[in-house]
């Protein structure tokens, strides 16, 4: 608890005066005032967490974990295309380091609860609990205990690759059944009904939809969590991916370095982040609207606007991604456009 306490403590409000100084800036260039929209918002966020910031080594970093609660039946995909997909990533064959490769930056997967007892080349193996999480409509997923080092695990591996030189991180996940855990914490979190966050994650058909709306709403009933403290909410009805992600984005906000939210998952996981220490969200910037309907909600309780509409769903990092370019187009501006002529 010590580390992230202290992570919690140290995470200050970007620097409003450089971002005021940013926007005269971009106000005095060759072009229409506020004209290129959203990308003067990010290069304006981007000066006020460093200074004459450039994104210089870029990694999507993926915490990996199986769920108890696929169990129930709640996906179309089976427990263990968690391992296949990750075996995918760490061979360079997932779509999202094919889009990785696209824009120059690493993939880093970290297993925290993979159901297997198979040794992954190239993976960081931090498993926490060897077969997941337990199943939430039966009992909790995590201890408290377990909920808290799955963050303490986010924080320290993003401090190993700060280290290493990495100022932009784009956060995603894998582990089947992880949209129902990230509808049950982002229920609980907002009070919004489940009708308006429950989707279809993996595909699943009407009858299949019903069912999950169901398993999460007596999951949050038999496990009884405290909406006014996110960690019981995350211990009781969240997930090993989406507390380490949740430390990751805590991790970036502490090392002064942007953070890309991906879909649903990545994004319950800022907001528990943003509940823990309100200062992270300056750092964090939102690129794609997701399929899942809760994602909208997500968006508007954070008060963020996503920059992306491209009915994405999959998951991994794939959609925040997407941003690196974008986010290295912004630090360019003040760079290549002149200045407006006195006349």
């Amino acid at each position: 608890m010590e580390i992230l306490k202290k992570t919690i403590e140290g995470i200050e409000k970007i620097n409003r005066e450089s971002m005021n100084s940013k926007e005269k800036e971009l106000n005095s260039l060759l072009k229409t005032p506020r004209g290129l929209g959203k990308m003067e918002d990010l290069a304006i966020q981007l000066e006020g967490i460093k200074e004459n910031y450039t994104p210089d080594k870029k990694i999507v970093l993926v915490m990996a974990a199986d769920n108890g609660v696929e169990a129930e039946k709640v996906s179309a995909s089976k427990r263990v295309i968690t391992q296949y997909v990750v075996e995918a990533m760490l061979s360079g064959n997932s779509s999202v380091n094919s889009l990785a490769v696209s824009f120059g930056a690493d993939v880093k997967v970290v297993d925290l609860g993979i159901d297997s007892e198979k040794d992954f080349f190239g993976i960081i193996n931090r498993k926490i609990m060897k077969n997941g999480t337990r199943n939430i409509r039966r009992e909790s997923a995590m201890t408290r205990e377990e909920a808290v080092k799955a963050i303490e695990t986010g924080i320290e591996i993003v401090d190993e690759l700060a280290e290493k030189g990495y100022n932009l991180f784009a956060l995603g996940e894998m582990g089947i059944g992880n949209t129902t855990t990230s509808s049950a914490v982002l229920n609980v979190l907002t009070d919004i009904p489940l009708e308006e966050i429950v989707g279809r994650g993996s595909g699943i058909n009407d009858q299949t939809l019903e069912h999950k709306k169901n398993v999460v709403k007596e999951s949050i009933k038999i496990n009884d969590p405290d909406k006014t403290d996110p960690l019981d909410v995350l211990a009781k009805v969240g997930g090993l991916d989406i507390a380490a992600m949740t430390g990751a984005f805590l991790g970036c906000a502490k090392n002064r370095i942007p953070v890309v939210i991906d879909g649903l998952i990545s994004g319950v996981s800022a907001l528990l982040a943003y509940k823990l220490a309100e200062n992270s969200r300056d750092y964090m910037i939102p690129s794609h609207l997701s399929e899942e309907p809760g994602m909208k909600w997500l968006m508007k309780e954070m008060d963020l606007e996503p920059v992306f509409l491209m009915n994405m769903k999959l998951g991994e990092g794939s959609g925040a991604v997407l941003m690196f370019p974008f986010v290295e187009a912004a630090c360019k501006i003040t760079k290549d456009v002149r200045l407006y002529p006195d006349v």
